[in-house]
C-alpha cells in the first residue's frame, strides 16, 4: 500500500513536469531554451496521460470513491511542491541588469537608511521543508496502520454464481471463546461494485447448509463493508470449509465453498492442536484400595 501512493504521488509529480514544459514561459524557466512546438505538444499529452495513469492506479486499487479522494490529495501535494520548487530551478533565465541610477544626494539632517536584511529566502526553505515533511509524515503514519483485511494478500478472491467477492478473516487470532467455551470467529465479504446491488443477500456458516434456512448467519453491514461473527463447530478440521449463501433480488440462490484453511490457517492450527491434547481422565477417589483379580 506504501508503494501505491509513493507510486500516485511520482507520475503526478512528472506528469505536472510535463504539462509544465509544454508551456512555453515554464519551459523557457525550466530548460533555459524555448523547446520546439512539437515538443511541448509531446509534452501536453505525456502530462495528461501521466495523470490518468495515477487516477487509474488508485481507482484499481481502491475503488472509485476512495481512490479518487486519494489521487486528489496527493495531486494537491505534488502541485504545491513544484510550485516551491520551480523558484529554485538552477536554469531560470538570467535577468538584464538594469543600469544604476545615480545616487541621490543625501539631504542634509536627514538619518541614514540601514540596510535591511532578507527574510525571504529563509521563509521560503522553511515552506519547502515544512511542504516536503507532509508526505514524509503521512508515508510513516501509514506503514504504521494495519492493512484493511480485504486489502490483504491473503484474502480470498473467488466467484458465486455471476458474482465475484473477497473473503478474508477479521484478524490473524485463533477464535475468541464465548459463553459456554463456544468459539467464535469474524470475517468480512466485499462483493464488486455491479455485484452488490443485485444481491438481496448473504449467508456464511462452517459445513455446507442443508437448506437456505441454515444457510447461517447473515452478513451485516452497508456494501463494502459486509461483516459477520460465526460460531465454529467443535468437529472443525483442516477439511472443513466455509460456505458462502448469496440470494440474489431475483429470487436465485448461490453457493461457493472455501477451505477454512485458506482463509484461517492459524484457527485450524488452533482446532488440531485443542485435539491433540490429552483428556484427562477421572481422578481415583482418595483413600480406594485396588483388589487384585482373581
Amino acid at each position: 500500500m506504501t508503494l501505491l501512493h509513493l507510486a500516485i504521488l511520482v507520475i503526478s509529480l512528472a506528469g505536472f513536469a510535463a504539462l509544465a514544459l509544454a508551456t512555453e514561459r515554464h519551459a523557457e524557466h525550466l530548460l533555459g531554451r524555448l523547446p520546439a512546438p512539437q515538443w511541448r505538444l509531446l509534452a501536453r499529452v505525456a502530462g495528461w496521460l501521466l495523470l490518468a495513469v495515477s487516477l487509474a492506479l488508485g481507482i484499481a486499487y481502491l475503488g472509485s470513491g476512495v481512490g479518487i479522494t486519494l489521487w486528489l490529495g496527493w495531486l494537491t501535494i505534488a502541485a504545491l511542491a513544484l510550485v516551491f520548487a520551480f523558484p529554485k530551478w538552477p536554469l531560470r533565465p538570467v535577468e538584464h541588469a538594469r543600469p544604476a541610477r545615480p545616487a541621490k544626494a543625501a539631504k542634509p539632517g536627514a538619518a541614514a537608511e540601514m540596510p535591511v536584511a532578507p527574510r525571504r529566502t529563509a521563509r521560503r526553505w522553511l515552506a519547502a521543508a515544512l511542504l516536503a515533511a507532509v508526505p514524509l509524515v503521512y508515508l510513516l503514519a501509514l506503514q504504521a496502520t494495519p492493512i484493511a483485511p480485504l486489502l490483504r494478500a491473503d484474502a480470498f478472491a473467488g466467484q458465486v454464481g455471476p458474482w465475484s467477492f473477497r473473503l478474508a478473516e477479521r484478524d490473524h487470532d485463533v477464535p475468541k471463546l464465548v459463553a459456554m467455551d463456544i468459539p467464535m470467529k469474524s470475517y468480512q465479504v466485499r462483493f464488486c461494485e455491479d455485484c452488490d446491488a443485485q444481491i438481496r443477500a448473504a449467508y456464511l456458516k462452517v459445513n455446507k447448509p442443508r437448506s437456505l434456512r441454515a444457510a447461517g448467519i447473515v452478513l451485516q453491514g452497508t456494501r463494502w463493508d459486509r461483516n459477520v461473527d460465526i460460531q465454529l463447530p467443535a468437529n472443525t478440521t483442516a477439511d472443513s470449509s466455509l460456505w458462502l449463501t448469496v440470494v440474489g433480488k431475483d429470487g436465485e440462490m448461490h453457493q461457493a465453498q472455501v477451505r477454512l484453511a485458506d482463509v484461517s490457517p492459524a484457527t485450524v492450527a488452533w482446532f488440531q492442536q485443542r485435539e491433540a491434547k490429552p483428556e484427562a481422565g477421572p481422578a481415583a477417589p482418595q483413600g480406594a484400595i485396588e483388589r487384585p483379580s482373581q
